[in-house]
């Protein structure tokens, strides 16, 4: 590998398998295309995790990567397909990206800032150059993936209150975590229904604290404002997180 492939493998944060073949620079278009290969014949099953041997190798994909300066780098690379005696032969994954996926995770990353600190998600998908639909796909791997990490063995006190959004009066239903201020459930509308499917998702260990400055009408002990051992109704008190609720 040259000084220039090297450059570019540390920036994309390659790992030992994967080397930077190719770089091609198109200063009309202002796009860097990065050709990425792999070495080696022994590979790592996908579905099982099993290292088995590389049949041959899937047709040439894109990703988009960060930025170089200004201009779009695009990654390519024919992934390799293993031969697994149990799973049979299935493409294996890449460390740059998730399955499927058209971006790069460091893309993702940087697309989630860039979402967070926009006033809507059209403005955050015109400066990152893609379109609405796609920031959608981007936002939803990105909750799957917190989701996946996500632990709540900490958790002792949740809340659950109704959130007004948009123009109009429509409702969500939220479970909180009010110590660690961050957002658990939600669930559409502020129905008996929308804080029962809350609460079926049981968090253990914990006492559910009613917030709101009406109480939700999600049960006979709230309607007639009782508390029980792990429900505690609590009208007129909003919620204190700090979550932007």
């Amino acid at each position: 590998m040259d000084s220039l492939s090297r450059h570019y493998h540390q920036l994309v944060g390659l790992n030992q398998d994967w080397v930077i073949a190719d770089v091609q620079l198109d200063v009309e278009n202002r796009t860097l295309t990065l050709s990425l290969e792999f070495l080696g014949d022994r590979v790592v099953c996908p579905e099982c995790g099993a290292t088995c041997s590389m049949k041959d190798h899937a047709a040439e994909r894109s990703w988009r990567h960060l930025d170089a300066m200004q201009f779009q780098t695009i990654l390519t690379a024919r992934v390799p397909r293993c031969s697994c005696e149990t799973c049979g032969v299935k493409t294996i994954g890449v460390p740059w990206a998730e399955k499927h996926s058209r971006f790069t995770l460091l893309f993702e990353a940087f697309a989630i800032d860039v979402l967070q600190a926009s006033q809507s998600i059209r403005s955050a998908a015109l400066l990152l150059g893609i379109d609405w639909s796609t920031a959608q796909v981007i936002m939803k791997r990105a909750v799957a993936r917190g989701l996946e990490r996500r632990s709540l063995d900490k958790v002792r006190h949740v809340g659950i209150d109704e959130k007004s959004f948009g123009k109009g009066q429509d409702y969500v239903t939220v479970m909180t975590d009010i110590e660690q201020s961050r957002v658990l459930e939600v669930t559409p509308d502020r129905t008996t229904e929308s804080a029962d499917e809350l609460k079926s998702k049981k968090v253990s260990g914990t006492v559910y604290l009613i917030l709101g400055d009406t109480v939700h009408p999600s049960s006979t002990n709230a309607r007639e404002g009782k508390n029980t051992d792990r429900h505690c109704f609590c009208p007129g008190i909003r919620n204190n997180s700090g979550l932007p609720l």
